[in-house]
């Protein structure tokens, strides 16, 4: 469990236990998958229901008649008590849930319990159940999720959520939806703008694979204090932010062997800081920042801040070879 500021126990954290107050529903991209499923004559099932807040969002837009919800510990009235990652609910046709997030290694740190299983984070084994036992399933999972390629033969679509979905952590959000066939691709949208298919924004990531772009791959370095190259790898509060840079801009910053928003790179030639942030910026407007690891919060333009891992950063510099 998680000690509050006032040193009191939070056992939301503990359980992974977010309660959703904003309406993920409430876009094209939704109603489209919604129809398809055919939910306002079926019975939907929500296992992870808390405090039964999905249901209610579908209600606001007349997306549901019937429903049975269930939550461990049922935080509304209708919610009945029941563990559904040992005993899951059958014979639905459509689940629509928000599941448990826990990381193993958060768990482990915090002497918590976690289940027997394949998986590092409690969505995931969540996540696995409802695909199992449900044909239609739509899930409000971590926006990383787009890039773990896990549980994608079924995925069809995927919405990255802007809005604030939780009351109780700012973590990025998006709602992910499966079908009950193989998909050929996953069309992606960031909330009701429509980006492309995952397909068409992966193709614009750098390629890497001449002979000499793979000896240089071999040969950068992160966080060398005296390196040739600087980076600034995450996004400000304010606006994207993301930029290679001269060594020098970071002189008066500790490079230490953990550095993540900053950091000085060794490259074994003259750095093209210029044709780095060019690629760069055209690859953010083109994927809309999808393909990037999202950080805690968000700027003042409303968008998640974004942090640019290593693998990337390298890649993009040899790209530019």
């Amino acid at each position: 469990m998680t000690l509050t500021a006032n040193g009191k126990l939070t056992k939301k954290r503990a359980e992974g236990r977010y309660y959703t107050v904003g309406n993920p529903f409430a876009c094209e991209a939704f109603e489209d998958w919604a129809s398809r499923a055919g939910i306002v004559n079926k019975t939907i099932l929500e296992p992870f229901a808390g405090c039964n807040s999905l249901i209610d969002r579908l209600k606001d837009i007349e997306l549901c008649v019937r429903w049975n919800a269930f939550d461990i510990l049922p935080g509304a009235k209708g919610v009945r008590r029941r563990d559904t990652l040992a005993s899951f609910p059958k014979g639905f046709d459509v689940c629509v849930t928000n599941p448990p997030w826990l990381a193993k290694n958060s768990a482990t740190a915090r002497g918590l319990p976690f289940p027997e299983c394949r998986h590092d984070d409690l969505y995931k084994f969540a996540l696995e159940k409802c695909l199992d036992h449900c044909a239609w399933v739509a899930a409000l999972v971590p926006e990383s999720f787009i890039r773990a390629n896990l549980f994608h033969e079924r995925l069809t679509g995927f919405i990255s959520l802007r809005s604030s979905m939780f009351r109780d952590t700012a973590h990025p959000v998006g709602l992910a939806l499966f079908e009950p066939n193989a998909s050929t691709d996953v069309t992606v949208w960031s909330e009701r703008e429509h980006v492309g298919t995952l397909a068409e924004l992966q193709a614009h990531l750098p390629r890497t694979t001449t002979k000499k772009q793979q000896e240089i791959l071999r040969n950068i370095r992160f966080n060398d204090p005296n390196g040739n190259l600087g980076l600034i790898a995450l996004d400000n509060t304010r606006a994207p932010s993301i930029r290679f840079c001269k060594p020098e801009e970071l002189d008066g910053y500790s490079i230490t062997h953990s550095s993540r928003a900053l950091t000085k790179i060794r490259v074994p030639f003259t750095p093209r800081i210029r044709d780095y942030n060019v690629f760069l910026d055209e690859f953010r407007a083109r994927t809309r920042d999808v393909l990037l690891t999202c950080y805690r919060g968000l700027r003042r333009d409303g968008m998640y801040r974004r942090r640019l891992d290593w693998k990337l950063a390298r890649s993009i510099v040899c790209h530019a070879v």
